[in-house]
């Protein structure tokens, strides 16, 4: 009777490993869970930042598609200030007067009280409008007055874009005006507004 209670006595303990060890390692395992190696590729290569140009870009293609939706709040959003709107002047203008350059500074707060003299009915049929032909890339090493007193704004090494519109108005007189951008902070922003006479009287 000790034999087979015996015997009784191991079988059960068997039958408890049996159970608890499946129970513990799953089906087919025969050595302690080990993680799968990571790739190491994955996630190591971060994506190529985007030049200059290219966002630049981006940024027109949006700024061209609030102008036709009008929300001011956007576009303001989309300017540097204080911006500058004197008319643009050259090298060759400084020779014979000086530029105030701080007159032309519009600053946030005066942008709405601007902004119809900027985005007048012909800019804004124009702006969305506007073409390869219209952008213009400023050369980084240019001599020109008006661009330089821009760069110290915009971020070391980069670049400016302008967009320059020639057209006539309704009454038979050609006019234009212009935007340039630079990188401000890592986003491009409208740095300067110009036109043939000043925005600020």
């Amino acid at each position: 009777m000790r034999v087979k209670k015996y015997i009784r006595l191991i079988a059960t303990v068997l039958l408890l490993q049996v159970a608890y060890g499946c129970e513990s390692q799953p089906a087919g395992a025969t050595s302690p869970a080990v993680k799968p190696a990571r790739d190491s590729s994955a996630n190591t290569t971060k994506p190529a930042a985007l030049t200059d140009e290219q966002l630049f870009r981006v940024f027109f293609s949006k700024f061209k598609n609030v102008i036709k939706t009008q929300n001011k709040t956007q576009i303001q959003s989309m300017f540097n200030f204080p911006l500058q709107t004197n008319p643009q002047w050259s090298n060759e203008d400084l020779k014979n007067s000086k530029v105030d350059y701080k007159s032309g500074l519009l600053t946030g707060v005066e942008f709405a009280a601007f902004y119809p003299d900027i985005f007048t009915k012909d800019a804004v049929k124009l702006i969305p409008a506007s073409v390869e032909d219209d952008l213009s890339e400023i050369d980084k090493t240019t001599t020109e007055d008006y661009y330089k007193k821009l760069m110290p704004i915009t971020d070391k090494g980069s670049t400016l874009y302008e967009l320059e519109k020639q057209y006539t108005q309704d009454n038979g007189q050609e006019t234009s005006f212009g935007f340039v951008f630079g990188k401000v902070k890592g986003s491009y922003k409208v740095i300067s507004y110009y036109r043939p006479w000043p925005l600020k009287d």
